[in-house]
């Protein structure tokens, strides 16, 4: 089964953690991907631009500079994970959520929905 794990986070948010913070944050972030690859888990990874950077473009072709949810936490970061039950995605999340003290959105992707 492959889920996707998402991590949100506003762009003050995380600039308002203590530097202490975010190195502990990243030391964690190297050895859990490590993890992952180590047990075959890890299909890829992607690290996003800060939401300023960001903008959304509507169906008449008009560019917002915001992000698409203004009420919403951007998305930071995405795992892209093969585990073999909904359980195991949820331990993994868990671990996630509880070293960078937030939420993580856990995601299915629909079987057939990747073309080679």
């Amino acid at each position: 089964m492959r889920y996707h794990l998402f991590w949100h986070i506003r762009e003050e948010e995380l600039a308002a953690r203590s530097p202490e913070w975010r190195e502990e944050v990243m030391a964690f972030l190297t050895v859990f991907k490590g993890q992952l690859e180590l047990n075959s888990e890890l299909d890829w990874t992607d690290v996003y631009a800060p939401e300023s950077q960001s903008v959304v473009v509507s169906p008449a072709k008009r560019i917002l500079e915001e992000h698409y949810n203004e009420d919403a936490k951007a998305v930071r970061q995405v795992w892209a994970i093969r585990v073999a039950s909904f359980d195991r995605a949820v331990e993994i999340a868990h671990q996630l959520a509880g070293e960078l003290d937030t939420w993580i959105e856990v995601r299915e992707v629909l079987e057939g929905a990747q073309r080679p």
